[in-house]
């Protein structure tokens, strides 16, 4: 399989447990959030009208969250995975299109020039060629339109995360069935990047983007998602018995108020942004 199909079939696997892995609830605090979150990368409110495409959408975090919290804007999702899209139904996220999320002119089912904003939330790195992804993005915005990144893994990311994982491993000593090993690394072969910010930088450059403001952030997050996934793959009566979700909000607290001050940039696990057409 070449790393499109790839990716299809594995997240058509993961669907079925990506919210609970990921401390994912469809409710109106999510909601909140997933609104704030784009408003604080595109450095102002929604505006009644807009047109939003969340490219990569998975179980419809952003897409329905934003519809959710904003029903004034039109929020569109995308999706290679008809198994992620099922799941983004359900959570209230419309209307839905099935395919790639960039990769050549005209991949995007979109018309040119018909989107004000597009969302791009942890998926750039699974797509085989992110600048013509990037570029594919950049024809579907109106002049003026912007980009809003988040969730892109840094280098530093692998090395803090293989750290934790060998971690766990070593503690939980807890064998998988080989369906369940497959499909673990199966986890590992959808990801196909890293991305440092200069990296990101001059990729959008290529695509056309004529203002960039990307950075990095976050430590405490990434690390508690991570140690959830794992727990939850090998141990999930212990998994579930936590509050993921209480500890990822105080994890992100802890990220935006103090370590995305004091930790240098090159040590921070995901770039963030804005890209403007």
């Amino acid at each position: 399989m070449d790393d499109v199909e790839v990716n299809r079939v594995f997240h058509d696997h993961e669907c079925h447990y990506y919210d609970e892995r990921f401390a994912i609830v469809h409710d109106a605090r999510s909601a909140r959030r997933a609104r704030r979150e784009v408003e604080s990368l595109l450095g102002r409110s929604l505006r009644a009208g807009e047109v939003l495409l969340d490219v990569g959408c998975g179980t419809g975090w952003l897409a329905a969250g934003v519809r959710r919290a904003a029903p004034e804007v039109a929020v569109i999702g995308l999706d290679l995975s008809q198994g992620m899209l099922d799941r983004a139904r359900a959570a209230g996220a419309w209307p839905l299109m099935q395919g790639q999320a960039g990769g050549g002119t005209g991949w995007l089912p979109i018309a040119t020039g018909s989107v004000d904003l597009v969302i791009g939330r942890g998926v750039l790195h699974h797509l085989p060629d992110p600048v013509g992804a990037l570029a594919e993005w950049y024809r579907v915005l109106r002049p003026g339109g912007a980009v809003v990144l988040s969730s892109e893994p840094t280098p530093i990311v692998e090395r803090h995360g293989d750290v934790l994982v060998r971690g766990m491993l070593a503690v939980l000593r807890t064998p998988l069935e080989p369906e369940a090993e497959f499909w673990e690394l199966a986890a590992m072969a959808a990801n196909l990047h890293v991305f440092s910010c200069r990296e990101l930088q001059a990729m959008a450059a290529a695509a056309g983007f004529r203002e960039i403001n990307l950075r990095t952030a976050a430590v405490a997050a990434t690390l508690v998602l991570t140690a959830s996934y794992v727990l939850h793959g090998r141990q999930p009566e212990i998994a579930r018995r936590l509050p993921w979700r209480n500890l990822e909000s105080a994890s992100r607290m802890i990220d935006s108020v103090v370590l995305d001050r004091v930790v240098p940039g090159r040590w921070r696990h995901t770039v963030i942004g804005r890209l403007t057409r």
